[in-house]
């Protein structure tokens, strides 16, 4: 089995646990709060004692399916060698941020999104510090597992065509899992827990909708996939993660949209800006730009692995 394949079964896994244990979690903590004076504050939506549970699970079961997992050494995941980490992460960062840029200068010129400084000084550096910490650490971690995991494992198993194909829809397609309904947790709801869970799907009910999105959010996958490719290791994909991550978050510290539909060309369904069409010229040009920085490194994989033959 390999690791992709363990990786999933370890979210279900977790899935299941927190379906399953996060209404008693809830339940209890709402008992806590109603007892001890002056907790009332301290009241969660089950939404958000089922995200912290979901964290929780994931946790405790690691230690549990560590050996199972078999992920090996962190560097075999595509963070070694090191020779160019912080070139390549400095690299993938300006581009992306570039990118970004030039997006914004494309829609303030359309009389799309109109740039000033919305907020004093210290809030927008407080902004953009918070954003810098979340770019670094979800360009990290989601580097690590769909591209140093999923990516190069499906490459290893299906080859690039289709390790390109799967690793990108699943990125894409995970961003949709959101819960429509909060589900108010009533007395002693066991099942709660699941209806929250199936609730998570319901975008996938409008695909018309979610197209564009989901289509946005591929391209990105891709051009992730393709820099680790490219050089072999997960570091220039890191630093277009997290340019990526901290322009969208800071985008509005330094100016606002004119309107909340940005039409077929910047999005006008969720996410917005990723749903643009002109978004996704700009990644197909960020691959461009890619290729061009990366054409003298080493590849992740110079040819599609040949299986052997009975």
């Amino acid at each position: 089995m390999k690791s992709y394949q363990r990786l999933f079964l370890f979210a279900l896994a977790v899935l299941a646990m927190t379906a399953l244990l996060s209404p008693w979690a809830a339940m209890t903590w709402e008992q806590i709060t109603s007892m001890v004076p002056g907790w009332e504050q301290y009241r969660y939506s089950f939404g958000k004692i089922f995200n912290r549970f979901f964290m929780i699970s994931g946790i405790v079961l690691f230690f549990f399916f560590r050996r199972f997992l078999r992920l090996g050494p962190m560097d075999r995941l595509g963070l070694s060698p090191r020779a160019f980490a912080w070139r390549d992460i400095g690299r993938g960062f300006g581009l992306a941020v570039g990118s970004m840029a030039g997006l914004a200068l494309i829609m303030s010129w359309l009389d799309v999104f109109e740039p000033f400084f919305r907020l004093s000084l210290a809030e927008s550096l407080k902004r953009c510090a918070s954003a810098m910490l979340a770019a670094a650490t979800v360009g990290f971690l989601e580097e690590i597992l769909f591209r140093g995991v999923i990516f190069k494992g499906l490459f290893e198993e299906l080859g690039r065509a289709r390790a390109y194909l799967i690793a990108a829809l699943f990125y894409s397609a995970i961003h949709f899992v959101k819960p429509g309904d909060a589900a108010a947790l009533g007395p002693l709801d066991a099942w709660i827990g699941i209806r929250y869970l199936a609730g998570s799907f319901h975008p996938f009910t409008d695909l018309t909708t979610l197209f564009p999105g989901l289509l946005g959010l591929f391209l990105i996958g891709a051009v992730l996939c393709y820099a680790f490719e490219r050089t072999g290791t997960l570091y220039l994909s890191i630093g277009l993660h997290a340019g990526w991550i901290f322009s969208l978050k800071t985008l509005r510290v330094f100016g606002d949209f004119r309107r909340g539909d940005l039409g077929w060309m910047f999005g006008s369904t969720d996410p917005k800006i990723v749903s643009g069409v002109i978004t996704w010229l700009g990644i197909l040009l960020v691959a461009v730009a890619v290729s061009r920085l990366t054409r003298r490194r080493a590849r992740l994989f110079p040819d599609p692995p040949v299986r052997a033959t009975a």
